[in-house]
């Protein structure tokens, strides 16, 4: 019979102790997987295999540009064709210069953010948006945050004309869209006071962030995919 004041046992003890300790631990891990998995897959669709955007630089160029009550010397800095899920919108009917030129904002996703869309928090605020990924996010997807980010832009869209316009309208969130057109940068003034003028300028790369980091886009294209 072993004595239980004897080292040797309390060391086993010890031992057994910690061991049930942590296969208790890892049990309770594993039932809770399923309601922290839950809690992070959101009610939003997913699209696989959508591919980046395309960009090809073009010969500097100018053209002008109009609309109600605004003009605009508009300088083409790339044609651009982007298609994805969009994660985002919003309708700008101020008045002002900037939302006569472009009066939807499409936020548009593609690659692993369009794959897994259910798994971020889209945040829109006024002519931006950003993702919140949490690490339970990265870890289900498999990438890290800074190669995420890259995978969704804020569109900033002027269209070609009014029946561009007209279709850029009826785009929803959830949609498969693919839009073509130019990234540009804008001189805009006001047609009746050509005094008043703003400037618009567009990002030329996916991995930027905050202000200046959105793409300014000429549409002259809207195809919804489905």
């Amino acid at each position: 019979m072993q004595n239980p004041s004897n080292p040797k046992t309390k060391r086993t003890t010890k031992v057994l102790i910690a061991i049930l300790v942590g296969l208790a631990i890892i049990i309770a891990a594993l039932c809770a997987t399923p309601f922290v998995l839950a809690a992070t897959v959101r009610e939003f669709r997913t699209i696989n295999d959508v591919p980046a955007p395309t960009q090809t630089k073009v010969e500097v160029g100018t053209a002008t540009v109009s609309g109600s009550g605004w003009k605009a010397n508009m300088r083409y800095l790339a044609s651009y064709e982007i298609q994805g899920l969009v994660v985002g919108l919003d309708d700008y009917n101020s008045g002002s210069l900037y939302d006569r030129a472009a009066p939807r904002d499409l936020s548009i996703a593609w690659g692993d953010m369009a794959a897994h869309s259910n798994l971020i928090v889209w945040l829109r605020g006024q002519r931006e948006m950003s993702a919140e990924i949490t690490k339970m996010s990265e870890w289900i997807i498999g990438k890290n945050y800074d190669e995420l980010v890259t995978q969704y832009s804020n569109n900033h869209l002027v269209p070609k004309d009014q029946k561009i316009l007209a279709q850029i309208k009826n785009v929803k969130r959830g949609d498969y869209v693919k839009l073509k057109g130019y990234l540009v940068d804008l001189i805009l003034r006001d047609t009746s006071e050509p005094s008043v003028y703003y400037e618009l300028k567009s990002s030329l790369t996916r991995d930027d962030t905050g202000d200046n980091a959105c793409e300014v886009m000429y549409v002259t294209d809207v195809e919804l995919l489905d």
